[in-house]
């Protein structure tokens, strides 16, 4: 009886393990998703959150220090080129012209007495003719006074011979007196003559000095002329600064554009400089990103890009990059941890705000948006979901395949990729099934039930 149980209960035991067995071969393993790897397009990109911009925006400013007028145009205000904006107080700046404009009047009425030369001229005319008459005065007065001299001279020889006949008793004692008194007029005369011909050379010297001093008169209003040219070019300076700023009291739209933003309302002093106006052209709106530096490291000018975003619905907007800053910039992220980004700014596609417009949504300035950049592109690639993969413990990367019911582990090699997908160029073939997701206790050689398979070429142009 004793042998008969212990057979039964062997027998039964055995039943059990085959059964576990069984069950442990036939039980299916844990559902797991799982894609097809299939050849196609995939694309490299980089993305981050944006805003748009415009590009070249004008900012005006306060042209000098004054009282700006009230400024009544609203933001979204369309604006041509020229058209004024804005304006200042030009009650002190119109003073300041016309001082300077009554300034430069009086120096030219200066400068048109110093010009005017006429008596001068008259004058220095004038003493030219009198010094001519004066030589030839001199000349009659040399004339005289040889005349005279030669008269005295007869007249000396006559006394002297009538003296000598006096006392020889031939002539009688009046003709002598006469010859005496002839002979003493003609010295009188002579020196008379010589007298007028020295007064004639003092005028003549006087006459020679009246054209120097009208030639140095002449050479001072000269001299007074240029200085008043001088403070002439100084005060017309003057009046073209006080021009020049009424001018710019006129605070006007550099060129045509779309007023972005009021900084200044009421009236007030302000400083120059101050911003008053931001003005920018819709046509030229951009959208700008803050890259991480090693994102932007792949970034080049020309690559394609895509703006999308809430505020745009299921609209996707093409575009190119058109700058990368050479420069980075740290910024600090929300978690507190300081990064290194870098500026790249992205210019939409000809036609792409108009395929904006049409679609009845409107785009702004400093609008939230969400950019995509293109940095690369593979043809005819094997690509697998980020998902898929797990890092191995060499530092390369691993997939779990699906084949026959079991989960195989296999390296893989990778290529070029985005946030989402990924190119494999090595270690895995079309039509292969891989892992999404796989669970963290999964090991090699593991049962799996995978589900329908996805094409892996689906995203992978993402």
């Amino acid at each position: 009886m004793t042998h008969t149980k212990l057979i039964i209960s062997l027998a039964i035991a055995v039943v059990l393990v085959a059964a576990g067995i069984a069950y442990s071969i036939l039980q299916p393993g844990p559902p797991v998703a799982v894609i097809e790897v299939r050849p196609g397009t995939i694309r490299a990109s980089v993305a981050d959150r944006a805003r748009t911009s415009v590009s070249g925006i004008a900012r005006l400013t306060m042209p000098v220090d004054g009282r700006i007028l009230p400024i009544t145009i609203e933001p979204g205000t369309a604006v041509k080129q020229g058209e004024v904006l804005a304006r200042l107080d030009t009650t002190e700046l119109e003073a300041q012209a016309a001082a300077a404009r009554a300034e430069v009047a009086a120096i030219e009425a200066q400068l048109n007495l110093l010009a005017d030369n006429a008596l001068e001229k008259t004058v220095l005319a004038e003493a030219k003719q009198w010094i001519a008459a004066m030589a030839k005065v001199e000349e009659s007065a040399a004339a005289l006074i040889e005349a005279n001299a030669a008269n005295a001279a007869f007249t000396d020889w006559w006394k002297e011979a009538e003296e000598k006949l006096k006392q020889q008793g031939a002539v009688a004692e009046e003709k002598y007196r006469r010859a005496k008194a002839d002979s003493s007029q003609a010295e009188v005369d002579l020196a008379v003559a010589r007298l007028n011909k020295q007064i004639v050379e003092v005028f003549q010297k006087i006459s020679d000095l009246g054209p120097d001093y009208v030639r140095r008169y002449l050479a001072r209003k000269t001299l007074e002329a240029r200085v008043f040219e001088q403070q002439q070019a100084a005060a017309e300076a003057r009046l073209k600064i006080a021009a020049y700023r009424l001018e710019r009291a006129l605070i006007r739209a550099p060129r045509d554009g779309l007023v972005l933003s009021r900084l200044v309302e009421s009236e007030r002093v302000l400083p120059a400089g101050t911003e008053l106006l931001t003005l920018g052209d819709p046509a030229r709106l951009q959208v700008s990103l803050d890259l991480l530096s090693d994102d932007a490291g792949q970034v080049r000018v020309g690559d394609g890009a895509e703006i999308t975003g809430a505020v745009l619905g299921d609209l996707a907007l093409k575009g190119r990059v058109s700058r990368v800053d050479p420069q980075g910039f740290t910024k600090v992220s929300s978690l507190g941890v300081d990064q290194q980004r870098v500026t790249v700014m992205i210019d939409f596609s000809e036609g792409e705000l108009q395929r904006l417009q049409d679609s009845g949504r409107t785009l702004g300035v400093a609008y939230r948006v969400q950019a995509r950049i293109f940095t690369d592109q593979a043809e005819n690639a094997l690509s697998i979901p980020r998902l898929a993969l797990l890092r191995a413990g060499d530092g390369g990367w691993q997939v779990y395949r699906a084949i026959a019911g079991k989960a195989e582990l296999v390296s893989v090699v990778l290529g070029i990729g985005n946030d989402r997908q990924v190119q494999v160029t090595d270690g895995l073939s079309a039509g292969d099934l891989v892992l999404v997701a796989p669970p963290k206790t999964l090991k090699d050689g593991d049962k799996v039930s995978p589900s329908q398979p996805t094409p892996s070429t689906r995203q992978a142009s993402v």
